[in-house]
């Protein structure tokens, strides 16, 4: 339940987050410099700029692990059921999505309208 809530956490921080850096240039230097500790030396920027995709990453996380907490729980057979198992499984292509797309941001600033509108110029790594 714990893991469940932290889940819940850093979603919401990430979303938050994500929010502030697309409305507020100020806040991107911040941003990249604390990400940058957690992944290496340039990353911060890469993350910056596709925040919006990893915010989405938490979340997508967040719902397949609830799904499938909740759907194991419901089915009492140690397997989720149907629906949950659906839920969880759409969750998990999402954060596979979220993967695939941080590629392309990270390293042509593509697709244009899921980088951070102000650094959509700031090019490669």
């Amino acid at each position: 339940m714990f893991i469940l809530a932290g889940l819940i956490a850093l979603a919401v921080r990430y979303v938050r987050l994500a929010v502030r850096v697309w409305r507020e240039p100020e806040r991107a230097p911040d941003t990249a410099q604390s990400l940058s500790i957690r992944i290496g030396i340039g990353g911060g920027w890469v993350l910056t700029r596709g925040v919006v995709v990893l915010a989405a990453h938490w979340v997508f996380l967040a719902i397949a692990m609830i799904a499938a907490t909740v759907g194991e729980g419901a089915s009492g057979t140690g397997r989720p059921a149907e629906p949950w198992l659906v839920i969880a499984l759409s969750g998990a292509a999402g954060v596979l999505l979220c993967w695939l797309l941080i590629v392309p941001i990270a390293m042509f600033n593509r697709p244009r309208f899921l980088v951070v509108p102000y650094l959509r110029d700031r090019c490669r790594l």
